[in-house]
């Protein structure tokens, strides 16, 4: 999160617990923070929790889980805001993201790995197979040259917006009246999606033979569940003592608020939930023999329990092109 989007989340947190509060609020806060999402936050932790004594920000030197913290005669209860411009997001993280948080306490990074089995070499030489590229990209010299070359091939196939590029090509090899140019564009496109998937098998193979730290995973699980789904947050709290995490979720003491930052909407997670009946035992990320996703799974092989699938991705043009990521999502309980 940037530093003016974090100025204005965390003046509508503390503009939260003023109105949750019933005291009057701080117009400096007003103008800095957002009043409308304050207002519906706050009108939903008060009637979550009706016995509360006081609502505190939890301020940036307070180095447990949540923004904010509802005082209650039997305890605390810390709440974690997410101003969302969607319902049901889930973490999209860097590339590296498992090997930076030590999962893998030995493995190379992805993107390291990538380049020591020559993966930008193999796809350059196959998107210079085309021969019909204009002028304006032929240039190889410029950063961006791979992402236009394959920007155009997705031209020449014509995809259509939301289709997938592989089906495309594969439809255009199937079709009779394609063009010729049409077809080498789609040889190539799908070459560069067998390139990509191989190279993820390989990745898969050197992350099977490595070392992995079981209370690295389970803390990155426990995060993921608990609503922190960048990188600057897993790093602010992948510290934490993961004994008090589990704590807070196994004595009810933890809450994941969503705000719809276009509707206002607010949306309740109780990560303990997700987790219950997780027994932590034999903790680790689990590698397919086939497939380009991961698992984070606990528990012993009779009751073996799926936490997290992480998908290794490329978020721009199509496999192998621009952007590579991993996306996080929670089964379906």
């Amino acid at each position: 999160m940037g530093k003016h989007e974090r100025g204005w989340v965390e003046a509508t947190e503390k503009l939260t617990a003023q109105l949750a509060n019933g005291t009057a609020p701080d117009p400096d806060l007003e103008e800095q923070g957002e009043p409308d999402l304050a207002k519906a936050l706050a009108e939903r932790i008060r009637a979550d929790f009706p016995d509360r004594t006081a609502v505190r920000h939890a301020g940036n030197s307070y180095d447990s889980l949540g923004d904010l913290i509802v005082d209650a005669a039997d305890g605390e209860t810390f709440l974690e805001a997410k101003f969302v411009a969607s319902g049901g997001t889930r973490a999209n993280l860097g590339q590296d993201t498992l090997t930076q948080f030590g999962l893998f306490e030995d493995a190379t990074a992805w993107s390291d790995f990538r380049e020591e089995i020559g993966f930008p070499e193999d796809r350059e030489a196959l998107l210079r197979r085309f021969d019909d590229y204009p002028d304006d990209v032929r240039d190889w010299s410029y950063k961006s040259a791979v992402y236009d070359r394959a920007k155009h091939l997705k031209n020449v196939l014509d995809v259509s917006r939301g289709q997938k590029t592989g089906s495309r090509a594969d439809e255009v090899l199937a079709d009779p009246d394609s063009t010729e140019r049409q077809r080498e564009a789609a040889r190539i496109v799908n070459a560069i999606l067998e390139l990509d998937r191989e190279e993820k098998f390989a990745y898969f193979d050197h992350l099977r033979e490595a070392e992995q730290n079981p209370r690295n995973v389970e803390t990155f699980a426990h995060l993921i569940i608990c609503g922190y789904h960048t990188a600057d947050a897993l790093e602010e709290h992948f510290d934490d003592d993961l004994d008090e995490i589990k704590r807070l979720l196994e004595t009810d003491s933890y809450r994941l608020y969503e705000v719809n930052k276009n509707s206002g909407a607010v949306t309740v997670e109780n990560p303990s939930e997700l987790l219950a009946g997780f027994e932590w035992a034999d903790t680790r990320v689990e590698i397919p023999e086939d497939g380009t996703s991961v698992s984070v799974v606990t528990g012993p092989p009779e009751n073996r329990r799926r936490v997290l699938n992480i998908a290794y991705n490329w978020k721009n043009k199509f496999q192998g092109i621009q952007t590579p990521s991993m996306n996080v999502f929670v089964p379906e309980a």
